[in-house]
């Protein structure tokens, strides 16, 4: 198994406590994947790297790195954390993120986008069979929001 991250710090954080079973590879994701045709009968993101990369990039990157047959299975915001709506256009946001005790951070650049366009995109990318589902946030809160679970296939 592998797992990509362009951060070596964060995939050490992330990941190491699965090594040696987990192959870390720092990379930026699309390069990694485009450079590994018909490598991967599995690709994973848990509001991870598919929510973070430009889809019109990653998306065909994930294509080319499965095998014929192979599947995609990635979350992502169902709408904005706080209850705005997602994106009906494949446009990122760049949100604010804060540290633990609430002072800003960071900015990241995210794409939030409405279940349609997230089942649209990857077909774009030469996916089939592409199905989705809203699973509930576990919490209620302003800082929750619900979670969009999909999945689609490289064809046979």
């Amino acid at each position: 198994m592998d797992a990509v991250d362009a951060s070596p710090a964060q995939a050490v954080t992330s990941f190491a406590r699965l090594a040696p079973r987990l192959h870390l590879v720092h990379a930026e994701v699309t390069e990694h994947l485009t450079s590994q045709p018909a490598s991967y009968d599995v690709l994973y993101s848990v509001v991870g790297a598919v929510d973070f990369t430009d889809p019109h990039r990653m998306l065909p990157a994930a294509a080319t790195a499965l095998r014929p047959g192979g599947r995609l299975v990635f979350s992502a915001l169902a709408h904005y954390v706080g209850g705005a709506p997602a994106e009906l256009h494949a446009l990122p946001a760049d949100l604010p993120v804060t540290d633990p005790d609430g002072c800003p951070a960071a900015v990241l650049r995210r794409w939030v986008l409405h279940q349609q366009v997230w089942k649209r995109l990857p077909a774009l990318a030469g996916l089939t069979a592409i199905s989705a589902a809203v699973l509930p946030a576990l919490k209620t809160g302003t800082r929750t929001a619900n979670t969009l679970f999909l999945q689609a296939f490289r064809p046979a």
